[in-house]
């Protein structure tokens, strides 16, 4: 069976409002991501709310792509997630979950995507790199927000 979901977590010393508003806050997006480097506002959506759009620009070695995202949950200091749609109807949902802990939060971020199950993304072993991604990006913010 391939693998088309992952999930890591990170405990961060800060508020869960503030770790939300760095998540959400696009213009942020490449100092916590290592493969998107940025992301925009789209239509007359102008802040994270279910059903706003924002297109995301992502770069890996000598690939480039952008893709179309929609909000599906925006519950401050506690949920931000969106999906990724795909023409096929199996669209990737990426979610950071927010937990308040005695010292700040912890951070769970995890992506479900049923096209990793294509050979193109086996070949590649995506599902590898987006985990190490997501170590990644959340190491990354735990910087940025705690500096």
């Amino acid at each position: 069976m391939v693998e088309t979901a992952g999930t890591t977590s990170i405990d961060i010393k800060v508020s869960p409002e503030a770790v939300y508003a760095i998540l959400t806050d696009l213009t942020r997006i490449s100092e916590l991501s290592p493969e998107c480097y940025k992301a925009e506002w789209e239509g007359d959506s102008a802040g994270p709310a279910v059903g706003a759009t924002f297109r995301g620009y992502n770069q890996n070695g000598d690939q480039k792509w952008d893709m179309g995202c929609v909000v599906v949950t925006a519950d401050p200091g506690k949920e931000w997630a969106f999906e990724v749609p795909a023409d096929d109807g199996r669209g990737s949902t990426w979610r950071y979950e927010i937990e308040s802990t005695d010292n700040g939060c912890r951070v769970t971020e995890s992506f479900d995507s049923p096209i990793l199950d294509g050979e193109f993304f086996q070949k590649m072993n995506r599902h590898k790199l987006l985990l190490e991604n997501i170590d990644r990006t959340l190491l990354n913010l735990k910087a940025v927000a705690e500096a």
